[in-house]
């Protein structure tokens, strides 16, 4: 009995055990699979609840808010003003139809001139072309009036100075040529001509602009000159002096006058240079031209005349010259070339001596003779 007692409760014990084992794997089992299940299930729950609560604020938000702004101004409108509405109904037309009409300006501007040669002189006569544009896009202009007329009235239309157009298309051009002539007592200088125009648009509203013209009037520059002339014949190794009178004919100063020589065996040695010469007045250019010795007979060449006005506009003047270069000769080779010309020089050396020395012989005797008869005439 007591080994069977004994043998139980080891029995027991295992049973015990066993059991033990059991539930703990249950529970294991139950760790593993079923918990994460609720885990996930409740994750869910979480995020639908995060997600409806600010859906259900932003509703909220969204159906208040606005409601409580909007009651205001309706409250407002209907306690204040109630004629107020038919008011706007009548303006709202006329608002439309206001905007419908175009009320901008037209607007005729000059966009270039020129008058011929680019500047106009004292007592002379000249074209003036003036372009317009009408800038506007749409709209033509009409019943246009244009005139130029000039503050000191130096410069004056040969005309009346006003010109009539009917009508400029919309974006089109037009060019008035117009005749001015300065008078004989023109400033030289910029002179200021004020261009105006007249004119309406298809509403017959009038409009008006105005521009100025600047114009330069000069005196022209006029230079003469003379002693522009080489000799017939120059000799190698020589010096040809070469002197060039410059008159100023016009009524302004010339400026930066020089002479400048291209002879083919003449060296200048540079250019001669003047400067100013004064209305009315001479200045000389004088060069002293080197006669070249590796070059003969007849050469050519030009001598060339620059000057500028009181604007700074050059000018040149071109004359050409020619002369024929002889060879050098030596004194020896020249006394020998005289002494084989005339052979026979000594001869007539001689009996010009013998001449001369009978002459002055025979005078002497044959007035003693005479004197001698003379005397013994008188003793007789």
């Amino acid at each position: 009995m007591a080994n069977f007692g004994a043998l139980c409760a080891d029995c027991k014990c295992k049973t015990v055990g066993g059991n033990m084992k059991r539930g703990i794997i249950f529970i294991l089992c139950f760790a593993v699979f079923v918990t994460p299940c609720f885990a996930a299930e409740g994750e869910e729950s979480l995020e639908a609840t995060q997600i409806t609560e600010p859906d259900t604020a932003v509703v909220a938000e969204s159906t208040t808010e606005p409601v409580t702004e909007m009651t205001e101004p309706v409250q407002e409108t209907q306690a204040t003003e109630q004629p107020s509405v038919e008011k706007e109904e009548i303006k709202i037309p006329e608002k439309q139809e206001a905007e419908s009409i175009d009320n901008s300006q037209p607007r005729l501007m000059v966009v270039s001139y020129e008058i011929e040669d680019g500047f106009i002189s004292p007592e002379e006569t000249k074209k003036l072309t003036v372009t317009l544009k009408n800038m506007h896009p749409t709209k033509t202009v009409s019943n246009i009036k244009l005139s130029i007329t000039e503050d000191t009235d130096e410069i004056r239309p040969t005309e009346m100075g006003t010109k009539y157009v009917s009508s400029i298309n919309a974006g089109a051009y037009y060019s008035w040529i117009v005749e001015l002539k300065a008078v004989h007592t023109a400033t030289v200088g910029e002179h200021k001509l004020n261009f105006s125009c007249d004119y309406e648009d298809s509403n017959g509203s009038s409009y008006g602009g105005n521009d100025l013209i600047r114009l330069e009037v000069r005196q022209p520059a006029e230079l003469s000159f003379d002693g522009v002339k080489l000799p017939v014949k120059v000799v190698q190794e020589e010096t040809v002096t070469l002197n060039i009178n410059l008159m100023n004919t016009g009524k302004t100063p010339l400026y930066n006058c020089k002479v400048d020589f291209d002879i083919e065996g003449l060296d200048a040695g540079g250019s001669s240079f003047v400067g100013v010469i004064e209305a009315q007045q001479n200045s000389t250019a004088s060069a002293n031209l080197l006669v070249s010795s590796d070059k003969t007979g007849e050469v050519k060449g030009t001598v060339t005349i620059t000057y500028e006005d009181t604007f700074g506009n050059g000018y040149t003047l071109t004359h050409d010259v020619k002369t024929v270069i002889e060879k050098k000769v030596i004194k020896a080779q020249k006394e020998e070339k005289e002494e084989k010309k005339n052979p026979l020089w000594w001869l007539f050396l001689s009996g010009g001596l013998l001449v001369g020395g009978g002459l002055g012989f025979g005078i002497p005797f044959a007035i003693n003779s005479k004197k001698q008869r003379e005397e013994d005439e008188k003793r007789l």
